[in-house]
């Protein structure tokens, strides 16, 4: 399972950082009394991993959402392969060079079978800006595998999970649709998961609330958030593998509206063998797709 939540860098036990001043109870309790921040990293025994990851990319200025999800998409420099890091939705030469090769078709190449969760709406795809590939990365990528898209009837049936968790957002939207738990959508997420050998979902609240730099929301982002990993950690069985990473930093540092710096989390919750401490030290975006396929095969062995 690959937990990408956009925005979220490991920053500073200092008081403009919300992911250290909120209570994190579940965080917490996985990283023995630590909130997910940067002195946080290192392992907890043989289940809890949670490593620094270079968002940079060896690539000068602040990371950015297009390059820095096309890179966990695919395993590949994009800020490196596009000369610069791209913010926003993908232009057409970045949206096509993740279309080319993501992990969906890797795993379709190896027989495998890898899915994204979020949800849709029939609405999204008639849009003029989505018909002229107006889209994100996540989008790009799941559009161009086999997998099914998401949409409505599944969300309902539980067999997709919306960004927010809850439902909250779409609630505005569709006021009929019945807003649920954070713990109800890790156990969705998990009916997914158990169907295919990876799943995938995206949350992007995150980022939205540090642009914002609205106190209420990135209180409401974390609290939630911790919820529905506490859930997931709880059901998950012995041989399940969890992986949490983020694209760049931003709601770890609410002094700016800009994003960040900072590298940003992989934390691993499961057995996972494959990484050694020298890799460690040099972990960084390029690393997260590899992972998952080691996930995979380790696995089925």
């Amino acid at each position: 399972m690959l937990l990408f939540i956009d925005g979220v860098g490991l920053g500073e036990e200092k008081s403009y950082n919300p992911w250290f001043i909120y209570p994190t109870p579940h965080i917490n309790q996985l990283l023995r009394g630590k909130s997910l921040v940067r002195q946080a990293t290192g392992d907890y025994g043989d289940e809890v991993t949670l490593l620094q990851t270079d968002a940079c990319l060896g690539i000068a200025g602040i990371p950015q959402s297009a390059t820095g999800q096309a890179t966990i998409f695919t395993g590949r420099n994009a800020p490196m392969a596009m000369g610069k890091h791209m913010s926003g939705l993908p232009f057409k030469r970045l949206r096509e060079w993740v279309e080319k090769d993501n992990i969906y078709l890797q795993f379709e190449h190896k027989g495998w079978r890898a899915t994204f969760a979020n949800s849709y709406t029939k609405e999204y795809f008639e849009r003029p800006v989505t018909k002229r590939g107006w889209i994100s990365v996540s989008t790009a990528a799941i559009c161009s595998s086999q997998e099914p898209i998401r949409l409505l009837p599944d969300l309902i049936a539980g067999k997709a999970v919306y960004h927010d968790l809850t439902r909250k957002t779409l609630k505005r939207w569709i006021p009929e649709i019945e807003e649920i738990t954070p713990e109800q959508a890790a156990m969705d997420l998990w009916g997914i998961a158990y169907e295919v050998d990876l799943v995938i979902h995206e949350f992007f609240l995150s980022d939205l609330a540090g642009h914002k730099q609205q106190k209420e929301l990135i209180e409401w982002v974390i609290k939630t958030y911790d919820r529905f990993l506490g859930e997931l950690v709880r059901l998950k069985r012995k041989e399940d593998l969890i992986v949490l990473t983020s694209d760049h930093g931003n709601s770890e540092d609410l002094r700016v509206k800009t994003h960040t710096m900072n590298s940003v989390p992989t934390l691993i919750i499961g057995k996972e063998k494959g990484i050694k401490k020298k890799d460690q030290k040099k972990w960084d975006l390029t690393h997260i797709a590899p992972l998952l396929h080691r996930m995979v095969q380790q696995q089925k062995a």
